[in-house]
C-alpha cells in the first residue's frame, strides 16, 4: 500500500467514525434550534437579516460553521491603522503573516506559505478574483483603500469543497457595502507621512421602494519609502543596501509599497438591487507591488544619474456581475449568478545595463505581461425548510477562460509568461539575447494570441440533524479542468451542542489546488500529468461562552499536504508536508469596549522531498542536500518550517472614551520561534560556510522575537464627522522586520535572512456624512 492509498483510507475511516459518533449521540429529533447570534448579533437582530454562514451551503446557525473563521467588520477596518488587506489580516487572523518576494507579497496561514499566494482564494461578493495564470490571490489585497468594504471573512485552512480548487491555505471573502450600509453622500481620506501617501474617496447610497443603489470611487497616490534592507549578496558579503563604500551596491534599496510609475490606485464600484430578487454590480480596481526582497535596489539608467525604481508590478481588473435569487416554493430557492471579468498584469522584473532600450515595455525586462478574461456562471439550488431535520444544497458552475495580450497591447509586445511562453518568432522575447528564448529552448512555447480553457464543477451538501444536540454536514465537490482529470473535494463535519452556546465540532476534509494556467498549459503541450495539489485535514474545534460577554474557541488541526511549489525552475510537485497546529482565541465585548487575544502554534511533523524532486526547497531544511563547492556541502538540519514563525500571539482592543466622543484602538503582534530559518543558518555553518557572513547575520538578531504595535485615536466631532490619528509599526521589540521569502535555491548563503525594516508611520484619516 502506498502513502496516498493510506491517506485516502484514513480519510474514509475517520468520516465513517464521525457517522458512528453521530448515531451514538443521537436522540429523537425535535425542531432545529435556531441560531442565537451571528458572531456578535442578538437573536432579535438576526431575525431582521438574511443569515449567511461561511464555508457551508446549507447551515443557518453561525455557531455551527464547519470551519475556523475570522470576521473583520467595517468598524474594525475604520479603526485599524492598516495600509491594505494584508496588514488587516496579519492584525486579526491567528497565526497569519506575510513576507516579501520577488513577485510580490506572499501570505501564509497555518504554516502554509509559498513563493506565491496561490494557495488562497479571494472572493468579492462570492465571485473568485484570483489571477489564475501565475499569481493567485493578488487582486484586492494590495489596494490602500478599504472604505467600501462592509465585512471580511477569512476561512482559516482548507475550503475547496465550498469555494473551489485553490483553497488550500484559506479563503478571503470580501463583501462590499450596499445602500443601507452607507446611505447618503459620504466622503473621506487618509494620509501616511513616511510613504507620502494620500487618498480620498466618495460614496453615495440611496434606498427606495423600487431601487437600491450604491456607488463608490477612490483614488490613492503613494510614493513609497526606501527602507533599510539587509541582505546577503553572495557567499562572502552581507549588509544593508545603499551603504557607500560598503560591500554592497551603493544603490539605495528599491522603494517599498510604491505606485507603479506614479499611476495612482483607483477603485470604482457600483451596486444596484432592483425588482426585489435582482442585483447588478460592477467593479474596477488597480494596485501595485514593488519588488523589495533580497538585494532589490533602485537603478541608475545612465541618462540623468538619478536612481529610479524599475522592478514593479501592476494589476488591473474589471468585474461585472448579475445575481438573482428567487424562491421556487416554501422550501426551495434558486440562486443564479452570471459574471464577466478581465484582468491585466504587467510585471517588470529585469534591468540590464547591456540593453540599450531599458523600459517597462521591453519584453526582455518583463517577467510577465498578459490579460486573462473569464465568463462565469453558477446555479445553486437550496432546500431549506423552516422545520425538519434535513437541508440540502446542489450547485453547478462553469467558467470559460482566455489568456490574451495585455490591455492595449498586441501579441508581439504584450504577451509573455513563464520565460518562454510568447506569441512566436515575431515576439520581442524571441531570440538568443538577454532574457530571450528561441525554438531551440525547451521552455519555448509559441501561443500566438494566447489560448483558451474551460472548467466546470458539481457541488452538493447534505445537512442532517440527528437530534437537538447533533448535526452532521456531508459535502462534496467535483471539479474538471480541460487540462486535468476530475478533482474531488469531500468533507464531513460532526457538530455536537454540549450546552447552550457550547459546541464541539469535528471536521475531516480534502482540498485540492490545480496548478497555474501557465503550468497546466505547458504540461498539456508536453503530454505530462497535471495532478493537483492535495491537502488532507482533520480538525477539532471547541467553542463556548465563558461568561455572558466572554467567548473562547480552541482549534486543533492536522495537515498532510502533497505540496506543489517552486522547484527552482517551475511550479511543480515537491514533496509531502505534515504539520500539527493549535489556535486559541478569546474575546470580551460589551458596549463601548472590546478586547481580543489569540495565539497560534504550528509545528512541522515531517517534510519529505519526492523522489523526482530537487534536493532542496523553500519548505524546510529537514530534507535538504546541496554541494555548494569548495568543500561546502549543505545537509538536512532541524525539523521546522522555513519562512515561518512557529508561534504568533496577537491582541487588540477598542474602547470609547469621554462618553463616546473619543474612540481608542490598539493592537499588537508577537512573532517568535523562527526555528526553520535558523536551521538554514546552522546547516550552512555546519557545512563550513563563510563565518563572517554567518556572524554578521546572527548579530542583527535575524531570528529574535519581533513585536510591533499600532494605535489610533478617533475624534467623533459630531454624528456626521470623524477624525482619526494613528501610528503604525511601533517597534516594541526588534526592528519591525518584514522578511523576504526564500525559495531555498541560493544554496551557498542564507538568503532567507533578507529583510526590510518597516518604518514607524504617523497618519490621519477623516470621514464625513452629508
Amino acid at each position: 500500500m502506498n502513502k496516498n492509498d493510506f491517506s485516502d483510507k484514513a480519510l474514509f475511516v475517520l468520516i465513517s467514525l464521525g457517522l458512528l459518533l453521530s448515531v451514538s449521540f443521537s436522540a429523537p429529533a425535535n425542531e432545529i434550534t435556531k441560531p442565537e447570534n451571528l458572531f456578535d448579533m442578538s437573536l432579535d437582530q438576526l431575525m431582521d437579516v438574511e443569515i449567511y454562514v461561511p464555508a457551508t451551503l446549507t447551515e443557518k446557525n453561525p455557531l455551527k460553521t464547519p470551519a475556523s473563521v475570522t470576521v473583520i467588520s467595517a468598524e474594525d477596518i475604520a479603526r485599524t491603522p492598516a495600509r491594505n488587506l494584508l496588514d488587516l489580516i496579519e492584525i486579526y487572523v491567528p497565526g497569519a503573516l506575510y513576507v516579501n518576494h520577488s513577485v510580490g507579497p506572499a501570505m501564509g496561514i497555518r504554516g502554509i506559505i509559498a513563493d506565491r499566494p496561490y494557495k488562497f482564494l479571494v472572493n468579492i461578493n462570492g465571485i473568485n478574483v484570483n489571477i489564475k495564470a501565475f499569481y493567485g490571490a493578488r487582486l484586492e489585497l494590495l489596494n490602500w483603500d478599504l472604505n467600501d468594504v462592509q465585512r471580511i471573512e477569512i476561512v482559516r485552512g482548507p475550503g475547496s469543497v465550498t469555494y473551489g480548487p485553490g483553497a488550500i491555505g484559506g479563503v478571503i471573502n470580501i463583501f462590499t457595502k450596499k445602500s443601507d450600509q452607507a446611505p447618503g453622500l459620504q466622503m473621506g481620506g487618509a494620509f501616511w507621512n513616511k510613504y507620502n501617501s494620500i487618498g480620498n474617496y466618495v460614496s453615495y447610497g440611496q434606498k427606495t421602494d423600487k431601487l437600491d443603489i450604491y456607488s463608490y470611487l477612490s483614488v490613492v497616490h503613494t510614493d513609497g519609502v526606501s527602507p533599510d534592507l539587509f541582505s546577503v549578496r553572495n557567499s562572502t558579503t552581507s549588509g544593508y543596501l545603499g551603504s557607500p563604500g560598503g560591500p554592497y551596491y551603493p544603490n539605495p534599496a528599491a522603494s517599498y509599497m510604491t505606485d507603479y510609475y506614479n499611476e495612482p490606485q483607483i477603485k470604482a464600484h457600483v451596486d444596484v438591487k432592483f425588482k426585489d430578487n435582482w442585483r447588478f454590480w460592477a467593479r474596477y480596481g488597480n494596485s501595485s507591488s514593488s519588488v523589495i526582497s533580497n538585494n532589490a535596489t533602485q537603478y541608475d539608467p545612465g541618462d540623468d544619474d538619478i536612481y529610479k525604481d524599475f522592478r514593479l508590478s501592476r494589476y488591473r481588473y474589471v468585474q461585472i456581475a448579475l445575481e438573482n435569487k428567487v424562491p421556487l416554493n416554501e422550501d426551495f430557492n434558486l440562486k443564479s449568478l452570471f459574471a464577466v471579468s478581465s484582468t491585466d498584469v504587467h510585471d517588470i522584473q529585469k534591468f540590464n545595463s547591456a540593453i540599450t532600450y531599458n523600459d517597462k515595455d521591453n519584453l526582455q525586462n518583463i517577467g510577465g505581461i498578459w490579460s486573462e478574461n473569464e465568463y462565469f456562471t453558477q446555479f445553486m439550488l437550496n432546500y431549506k425548510p423552516d422545520e425538519g431535520n434535513l437541508r440540502a444544497g446542489l450547485g453547478f458552475e462553469f467558467s470559460y477562460d482566455t489568456i490574451r495580450p495585455g490591455w492595449g497591447k498586441n501579441k508581439d509586445d504584450g504577451l509573455r509568461l513563464a520565460k518562454g511562453i510568447m506569441s512566436g518568432p515575431t515576439s520581442g522575447a524571441y531570440g538568443i539575447g538577454y532574457n530571450q528564448y528561441d525554438a531551440a529552448d525547451s521552455e519555448y512555447f509559441p501561443v500566438g494570441n494566447g489560448w483558451e480553457t474551460y472548467s466546470y464543477a458539481f457541488l452538493g451538501e447534505l445537512n442532517y440533524t440527528f437530534s437537538p444536540k447533533v448535526t452532521t454536514i456531508w459535502s462534496a465537490r467535483l471539479d474538471k479542468h480541460c487540462y486535468t482529470d476530475y478533482m474531488f473535494s469531500p468533507r464531513f463535519a460532526w457538530i455536537y451542542e454540549m450546552d447552550k452556546d457550547e459546541y464541539l465540532k469535528f471536521i475531516a476534509q480534502r482540498s485540492v489546488r490545480m496548478n497555474t494556467q501557465e503550468e497546466l498549459y505547458m504540461n498539456h503541450e508536453m503530454n505530462e500529468d497535471n495532478d493537483p495539489e492535495k491537502l488532507d485535514t482533520f480538525e477539532l474545534i471547541y467553542s463556548t461562552k465563558l461568561a455572558e460577554r466572554l467567548s473562547f474557541q480552541a482549534s486543533g488541526f492536522y495537515n498532510r499536504n502533497e505540496v506543489i511549489a517552486w522547484d527552482g525552475s517551475r511550479s511543480a510537485p515537491l514533496g509531502t508536508l505534515k504539520t500539527l497546529g493549535l489556535e486559541l482565541e478569546t474575546k470580551y465585548q460589551k458596549e463601548g469596549f472590546n478586547f481580543g487575544l489569540n495565539h497560534s502554534f504550528v509545528k512541522q511533523q515531517s517534510w519529505e522531498l519526492s523522489d523526482d524532486a530537487p534536493t532542496s526547497s523553500g519548505i524546510s531544511y529537514s530534507d535538504y542536500y546541496y554541494d555548494a563547492g569548495g568543500g561546502v556541502v549543505i545537509n538536512s538540519n532541524g525539523n521546522d518550517l522555513s519562512n515561518w514563525a512557529n508561534h504568533a500571539s496577537k491582541l487588540y482592543t477598542n474602547m470609547d472614551l469621554l462618553e463616546g466622543k473619543l474612540s481608542f484602538h490598539g493592537n499588537m503582534q508577537i512573532f517568535w520561534g523562527f526555528e526553520g530559518s535558523e536551521d538554514g543558518l546552522n546547516a550552512l555553518s555546519d557545512a563550513g560556510g563563510d563565518a563572517g557572513v554567518i556572524a554578521d547575520t546572527r548579530s542583527k538578531g535575524a531570528f529574535d522575537t519581533e513585536i510591533k504595535a499600532n494605535v489610533s485615536l478617533t475624534c467623533h466631532i459630531n454624528p456626521s464627522a470623524d477624525l482619526t490619528f494613528f501610528v503604525q509599526n511601533i517597534p516594541v521589540l526588534g526592528d519591525n522586520k518584514r522578511y523576504s521569502y526564500s525559495s531555498g535555491y541560493k544554496k551557498t548563503y542564507p538568503d532567507k535572512t533578507s529583510w526590510i525594516e518597516e518604518p514607524t508611520v504617523f497618519g490621519v484619516r477623516y470621514h464625513f456624512k452629508f
